[in-house]
């Protein structure tokens, strides 16, 4: 097996490689213990280096106090709802009235016949493909039974 080593953890630890490596590299920490091993003192080294905070609460509060300028922001930004009832009993009465706009200009009657007939056409035709099945299968039974009495005809 291919180890991978400390140097190149390090990378890793410090988020310095691109994303195929990176991706390389996790996999093979699945399979390889000497490897994980490494990775993990890299971690630690990594993580010793890092710049120490000296007010840490400080430092929790003012991103704390950032966070809640940019939500304040975006409350602002949001735009009232309309009511919801009301948008919906819009939309109830404007499909109403074109219902009763298509039936009075008869278009609904004129789509059920063109619909009928449609269906009455794709019926006729199935049914001519039937029995021009059923015809030719009936001419081939009967070419194999001419066939066999003749044959019995001749032992």
């Amino acid at each position: 097996m291919n180890h991978i080593n400390y140097e190149k953890w390090m990378l890793y630890a410090t988020d310095s490689l691109d994303e195929e490596t990176r991706s390389q590299y996790e996999n093979h920490l699945y399979s390889c213990d000497h490897c994980l091993e490494l990775y993990l003192k890299a971690v630690e080294e990594a993580e010793s280096q890092m710049p120490v905070l000296t007010n840490p609460t400080g430092f929790t509060d003012s991103i704390m106090k950032e966070i809640g300028c940019v939500q304040e922001k975006k409350q602002n930004k949001v735009k009232p709802r309309k009511n919801l009832r009301r948008q919906t009993l819009v939309h109830y009465t404007i499909a109403a009235a074109m219902t009763l706009v298509l039936m009075s200009t008869g278009i609904f009657s004129q789509l059920t016949s063109t619909i009928s007939t449609f269906e009455n056409t794709a019926a006729e035709q199935e049914q001519s493909v039937i029995n021009d099945w059923l015809n030719k299968t009936e001419s081939i039974t009967e070419k194999i039974d001419d066939n066999l009495r003749e044959g019995n005809k001749h032992e």
